[in-house]
């Protein structure tokens, strides 16, 4: 037991040094906004236009950042005159179209990367006429044709399934036989959360500005599973209630999460669209999505780690009820 709790101790203290050192390192650096002189532009084919921009600092430290556009298009590009700036700082940017693009409205996502990264990206809409004449045709094609979906909640959704599935499964074919593995299980799960949530808080810099309650919540959530944690696996008296706490607490998480999803997370100060939150969390990276991959993928291994989790907490606390 002594071994036990040694381990248990050193893990709790080692994810408290890194979730410190995550935040310290994350305050080293701020936010900014990016603003347009005008959000539409008409183009004629093989011409270009310029468009003024500011990146100022939202927040934070200010440090190197530049001005970045997406999707990527061949037929499209993007001069600014200045770069790789501290912020606040304005610039002219210069939109050159190719002969041969096809006529149409073109979007893009118009963001500040680098160091201090805008919180959302602006929409800069381009109206690519014929050269012989000066207004823009009504019909407008796709921007960049792509196989890629919004977002990506198919695959994790399955993979929920299947933990839940695979884990119930198990359980109740097993029962007293799964508890001991189930110990081992849940211990990984937990340590797979608590490095995610660590992750979220340090990097995810549109829930910490735009979406704070959220944020809040999963730092009284990291500190609750790093509590009851200890009470599971070194306090034989409070081991049974920590069970049945912990449990419970992941599964409302896990609903919160759903929620948070499907409602926008809510981040009204960054889009009014009730699908923005959910493409954000799921898209990893995905054009138009405004989603990075390491946030979609942290999210998404504690949306799954703190199913398992609820799972094996509650129904350890069941068999280990029926025994006595």
């Amino acid at each position: 037991m002594q071994i036990k709790q040694v381990i248990i101790v050193s893990t709790v203290f080692l994810f408290l040094l890194i979730f410190a050192l995550s935040a310290v390192h994350a305050a080293g650096y701020g936010y900014s906004k990016v603003s347009l002189t005008q959000y539409s532009v008409n183009i004629s084919q093989g011409s270009h236009a310029n468009v003024g921009f500011t990146i100022s600092l939202f927040n934070g430290s200010y440090w190197a950042t530049s001005l970045a556009e997406s999707p990527l298009s061949s037929y499209i590009t993007f001069t600014p005159s200045t770069s790789n700036q501290d912020p606040t700082y304005n610039g002219t940017l210069t939109i050159s179209v190719a002969k041969g693009t096809p006529i149409g409205t073109y979007r893009f996502n118009i963001s500040a990367v680098g160091d201090d990264p805008s919180v959302s990206p602006v929409l800069l809409t381009i109206n690519v006429i014929n050269s012989t004449k000066s207004t823009a045709p009504s019909v407008a094609p796709p921007v960049v044709s792509t196989s890629k979906p919004t977002n990506y909640f198919d695959y994790v959704g399955s993979i929920f399934l299947v933990v839940i599935i695979v884990l119930l499964g198990l359980g109740l074919s097993m029962k007293r036989k799964f508890v001991k593995a189930a110990r081992y299980t849940m211990l990984g799960s937990i340590i797979l959360s608590l490095a995610a949530a660590v992750y979220l808080l340090a990097y995810d810099s549109i829930l910490r500005i735009s979406g704070m309650l959220h944020y809040d919540i999963l730092v009284v959530f990291f500190i609750l599973t790093i509590i009851l944690t200890y009470l599971v696996y070194s306090n034989k008296k409070m081991h049974k209630n920590a069970l049945l706490i912990l449990g419970s607490l992941s599964a409302l998480f896990v609903l919160a999460m759903f929620l948070d999803a499907i409602l926008g997370l809510p981040l009204t100060q960054v889009s009014g669209s009730m699908s923005y939150g959910f493409n954000y969390l799921f898209g990893f990276g995905a054009p138009s999505t405004s989603s990075s991959y390491g946030t979609s993928f942290a999210f998404s291994l504690l949306l799954l780690s703190v199913t398992a989790t609820s799972i094996l907490s509650l129904f350890s606390y069941f068999i280990e009820g029926k025994k006595k």
